[in-house]
């Protein structure tokens, strides 16, 4: 018995270790819906508005600008994700959460 539990040990071991190397995965989507944001991983997979983290870049946003000879101005920048763009994706291993970290 004590041999089988010695085992099952080294077994978890190995697992955490690879699973501590490999901490994500990278999956390429296609948004198919822009408001509520909904993107698609595969036949199957739709991920909803609440799995998806959208970093600024990927949103239709406010910056503050400097133009020389201006001044300071206000614009609205226009990059939101539309229906049809292919996204790259980073799941954190075992979680339910995708960050879009490109488009192409």
């Amino acid at each position: 018995m004590a041999d089988l539990e010695w085992i099952e040990n080294i077994k978890r071991i190995v697992i955490q270790a690879i699973e501590a190397g490999d901490p994500c995965d990278v999956i390429p989507g296609t948004v198919i819906k822009e408001n509520p944001m909904e993107i698609q991983i595969d036949q199957k997979t739709i991920l909803s508005e609440s799995q998806i983290i959208l970093m600024k870049q990927f949103t239709d946003h406010r910056e503050l600008m400097e133009i020389p000879g201006i001044g300071e101005v206000s614009v609205t920048v226009k990059n939101g994700l539309k229906a049809g763009q292919k996204v790259l994706l980073l799941q954190k291993r075992g979680g339910q959460q995708y960050v879009v970290m490109g488009t192409w």
